[in-house]
């Protein structure tokens, strides 16, 4: 598997795929960000992990606060160690989710499981909102088709049980390291397997589209027990922080 650096740089790398035109995607040393513009600042993101981290952090805030969206900093690594930063500009620390890491694997086709296109990614758009509460705007950034140029760039993976769409993943091709974003299954198809066989013709896609490597996400708290059943390692925890005004959506 790549190195913690590389695997760090990479989940910024493959957000970027969603960044529009009117977004902002800045990468260097030791720091990314990937402001999406979208109203939920889960999609708004971004990362400290190495370089003279407590600069880097200031910067980081600059640019996010100059761009005037609700945005999540994360610290990971050394970056940690501009905890101090960020809490002295008034940020709060929401939490930490584990970064986890799944190899690319060759998996028999599930049947219930498929590419989503057209109608079916409205309604994974319309999960996302029900799942995780985000906006109409949020979802159809997330759940969107690859650019016709760019068709390898990326792909929503969904399940579906007596033609109702159950479970649906984003996923971001990288070489070697791939993401899979906004993973969500619905209230009645929890608990029986879905998201399993998702992550695992994930993994499937990902294997196919760049050989060897690897699928990285974060996972939430309840997320965990998927990737655990999948086998996918934890490699570390990331620091997430935002402003107290953003959580409450103003």
């Amino acid at each position: 598997m790549a190195g913690l650096t590389a695997l760090r740089d990479a989940y910024g790398q493959n957000m970027s795929g969603l960044v529009p035109e009117t977004g902002v995607y800045l990468a260097d040393d030791g720091w990314w960000i990937a402001l999406t513009g979208a109203p939920d600042p889960s999609y708004n993101l971004a990362l400290v992990h190495g370089g003279d981290v407590r600069k880097n952090t200031v910067a980081v805030v600059e640019r996010v606060l100059a761009e005037r969206l609700r945005t999540v900093v994360m610290l990971a690594g050394a970056g940690l160690d501009a905890a101090t930063v960020l809490a002295d500009a008034g940020w709060v620390c929401v939490g930490s989710s584990s970064l986890r890491a799944l190899p690319n694997s060759p998996s028999a086709p599930d049947a219930a499981v498929r590419i989503l296109e057209g109608g079916d990614l409205r309604s994974a758009r319309q999960l996302a909102e029900d799942v995780f509460g985000i906006d109409r705007e949020s979802a159809t950034l997330v759940y969107q088709e690859a650019a016709p140029d760019r068709p390898s760039e990326r792909s929503v993976v969904g399940l579906f049980e007596l033609d109702t769409l159950q479970t649906a993943a984003m996923l971001s091709f990288g070489k070697p390291i791939s993401t899979v974003w906004a993973a969500g299954t619905r209230a009645q198809g929890q608990r029986r397997g879905h998201g399993l066989r998702v992550l695992r013709q994930v993994s499937a896609a990902a294997f196919e589209a760049v050989g060897d490597g690897a699928v990285c996400g974060l996972a939430s708290a309840a997320g965990n027990a998927l990737y655990d059943a999948s086998g996918a390692e934890i490699v570390e925890y990331w620091q997430m922080w935002s402003r107290p005004r953003w959580l409450l959506g103003s």
